[in-house]
């Protein structure tokens, strides 16, 4: 219930005060927050929205109401709404937002969990902290900017102590703005400006490490940021800002906007901690006005090496309607907390149109290790071991083997269905030209139970190649295709919760064995493998759109090359696009981007075999950027490869490029007024001015230096000369300047030495 200050006369106002609209945890604590709780002050009979919250520590649990304090009215804290944005630091401190403090300039104020539950006494309505973190007011120029609006905590100098991120979506002339403070004194770090007014940039943050690189990466929400559509206009879509933290300093900013107009895509941002247990922690975005019947959505991304996977995993629709309101479906989000013990992190997604918290357990992941082997690869349909009805036949083998493991709790054994195909590739219906030695088919399906963390099970069979006379087609491979299947029933836990197999693992593969062609009289193939690249562009500049195209020459002047393969090194700063397919003269390569031993590469098939005379032509796009600016080169290795057991290696070719800035730069100005008359009618000069009136009419000068691409560059100098004097009388006089965005000015003149008082 409400106190009193005296009979009659309540000292608080807790009808309507939103409690629970910002509730946080960490580990035995929780932070439960009424950012529209009134208080009457203590000097006069006012209602303000200070805000105040509740900590339970333990078993303790006290209140904490920074706000309320002796700072009242709307130039002080009277209508802070401490509690706004909560968070927890892994230093014991609570960080909270108060964005209607100081004139709705808004505030951060962070105190240590142990001194609030010490301190607090419950007579005591203005308490203060030792150890109190909190920002001050600043000028005018600031009100209604709303610091505090959104908060979340993150190291971002590598001093190990979290530091205070907050959105403040008014700033910046509603531009908005994200600001980062140093987490031991509140100094100001960063500062991130949005680029379209009203966007209320910074409505949401989140802080993770996305790309497991040690550093402390930020995510910034934008739900009504607008881009154009297909047809030119404008529309809402909402925007995620991705600032990946660089162990050189700064940050590596990335965009991510929404799918669906009005969605409100980015109002909720929440780290999930690593969900695939892939090492990299993943992400929940919502858009809760989005879907059918605007039900709401929260997209599941998960995070990479280089960022953010740009294309959701998983995609959680709002399944409830609400009869008055949007069921709002994804408006707060909390993950990253494993609430039913199973090792792997849940998510809570609330939907408060339709008053409920949905609880999504994360399925644990079942890594599967498949391998299949053919031996050999290379069939020869005259060297006849096997027996088939006393027939005598050219046989191989078929060895499939599986290995299941898994983090969390997971049956000890798991059953997997496996089908084994020969001769994939032909069409249903066409001759395969080998099949089982045991039953004479093609296909074979065989349950295997594996030992979750065992070793490798595995099983041979035998196989035969057709007598020649039953088919044609000797140049084609024969492709023997694995797949499989787990069986979720036999894996799901006590309460039902299936397992799942890891998205990023194919559950199937194959492999080839190819046919042994006429190679001469010694049965052996020797190739003569050449490979050769060029490219029209000798200069790439960083920034442009335009790929680099390498054109790549492969030929063999020897014998029939098996399993021949292109192997294209593909440095850092290149990006693997795909093959040209748009030119009849080069050739439609089959390529797949690969990572072997952190060497990045594309591999092409040239055939199997790749026959005396081939000579191809093809064509091979990359994208290029600057990762520093030591880069100033990218160089390609090319080689082609075979399997064969002399000559199988080309003589390495290689390209490069040199790297190049290229930026068109611009600078406007524009003056107001654009035109002053002189002599100025009926003003005379002041002795002693004090005023920007008594030295004459304002004159404003606004330059604006824009970079217009393609390329980004780091220093920039921009030199400006007024004419000061005129005839020893000042012409124009500098009363002051002001900075928008990041740069530095300084002047070689004293600026308004007369110390003119500025409006």
């Amino acid at each position: 219930g409400n106190r009193d200050f005296a009979p009659d006369d309540p000292l608080e106002f807790k009808s309507h005060q939103w409690f629970g609209a910002s509730v946080r945890s960490k580990n035995d604590k929780i932070l439960a927050c009424a950012p529209l709780y009134h208080w009457r002050t203590e000097t006069k009979q006012e209602r303000e929205p200070v805000g105040t919250c509740y900590l339970l520590a333990g078993s303790k649990s006290v209140e904490y109401a920074p706000c309320r304090s002796a700072t009242i009215d709307a130039d002080g804290q009277g209508f802070c709404q401490g509690g706004f944005s909560i968070d927890f630091t892994k230093g014991d401190r609570v960080l909270l937002g108060g964005p209607g403090s100081f004139y709705w300039q808004g505030q951060l104020i962070s105190d240590r969990v142990t001194e609030i539950v010490a301190k607090y006494d419950s007579s005591v309505y203005s308490m203060k902290y030792d150890d109190q973190l909190a920002t001050r007011p600043a000028s005018a120029a600031f009100d209604d900017s709303y610091l505090g609006y959104s908060v979340a905590v993150g190291d971002f100098n590598g001093d190990g102590t979290e530091d205070f991120v907050s959105g403040v979506p008014r700033a910046a002339r509603t531009l908005g703005m994200v600001s980062i403070y140093n987490g031991k004194n509140m100094s100001s770090m960063y500062n991130f400006t949005g680029e379209q007014m009203a966007a209320y940039f910074g409505y949401s943050v989140a802080a993770i490490d996305i790309n497991g690189d040690d550093y402390t990466d930020l995510f910034i929400g934008a739900p009504l940021f607008m881009d154009r559509g297909s047809d030119g206009k404008l529309q809402e879509v909402g925007q995620v800002s991705i600032c990946l933290q660089r162990a050189s300093g700064g940050f590596q900013i990335t965009k991510l906007n929404g799918f669906e107009i009005f969605a409100r895509f980015s109002s909720s941002i929440a780290p999930l901690g690593d969900l695939d247990q892939d090492g990299f922690n993943d992400i929940a975005v919502a858009a809760p006005y989005g879907g059918e019947d605007k039900r709401g959505l929260v997209y599941i991304y998960n995070g990479r090496a280089n960022g953010l996977n740009a294309v959701p995993s998983q995609i959680l629709e709002g399944q409830w309607a609400a009869r008055t309101m949007p069921p709002s479906f994804g408006y707060s989000l909390k993950g990253a907390t494993d609430v039913d013990k199973n090792g792997y992190p849940d998510l809570i997604v609330g939907a408060f149109g339709v008053d409920m918290a949905v609880l999504y357990r994360a399925r644990p992941v079942i890594r599967v290790n498949a391998a299949l082997e053919v031996n050999p690869t290379i069939l020869n349909p005259e060297n006849k071991v096997c027996s088939l009805s006393d027939v005598k036949v050219s046989c191989f083998k078929v060895k499939f083997c599986l290995k299941a493991d898994g983090k969390g709790k997971l049956p000890n054994s798991l059953n997997f269905q496996v089908e084994l195909l020969l001769d994939k590739l032909k069409q249903k219906g066409a001759i395969r030209r080998a099949l089982f030695l045991h039953s004479r088919q093609p296909s074979h399906s065989k349950n295997m139970t594996i030992t979750k963390g065992g070793k490798m099970n595995c099983e041979e069979l035998d196989a035969f190649l057709r007598d020649e006379s039953e088919f044609r087609d000797k140049l084609t491979p024969i492709t023997i295709f694995m797949e499989y299947r787990l069986d979720y029933r036999t894996a799901a836990d006590a309460t039902g919760l299936h397992p799942i197999l890891n998205q990023f693992t194919p559950a199937n593969m194959s492999r080839q064995a190819h046919i042994l062609l006429d190679c001469g009289d010694d049965n052996i193939c020797k190739p003569k493998l050449e490979v050769s690249v060029e490219s029209d562009q000798k200069q790439i500049y960083i920034g442009d759109d335009n790929p680099l195209t390498l054109i790549v020459s492969a030929q063999n002047q020897g014998e029939g090359a098996y399993e021949a393969e292109l192997f294209v090194i593909v440095p850092p700063q290149a990006d693997f696009i795909g093959v040209v397919r748009n030119n009849e003269a080069l050739a439609r390569l089959s390529c797949a981007f690969k990572t072997e031993n952190q060497t990045r590469m594309v591999v092409c098939d040239l055939g199997n075999p790749m026959k005396a005379g081939t000579k191809l032509l093809a064509g091979l796009r990359f994208s290029v950027h600057q990762q520093s600016e030591m880069d100033t080169s990218v160089k390609f290795d090319l080689q082609i490869r075979s399997s064969n057991l002399y000559d199988n290696l080309s003589p390495v070719a290689f390209y490069q490029a040199d790297l190049a800035i290229s930026a068109a730069v611009e600078i406007r100005g524009v003056s107001s007024p654009d035109h002053i008359f002189l002599p100025i009618a009926n003003w005379q000069p002041k002795e002693n001015p004090e005023t920007e009136d008594d030295i004459g009419p304002l004159v404003q000068h606004i330059y604006e230096l824009r970079n217009n691409g393609p390329s980004a560059f780091s220093k920039v100098m921009m030199t400006l000369q007024w004419p000061y004097k005129y005839k020893n009388y000042t012409l124009l006089y500098i009363v002051q300047y002001e900075i928008d965005g990041p740069m530095n000015c300084t002047s070689d003149m004293e600026i308004n030495p007369l110390k003119i008082k500025v409006s």
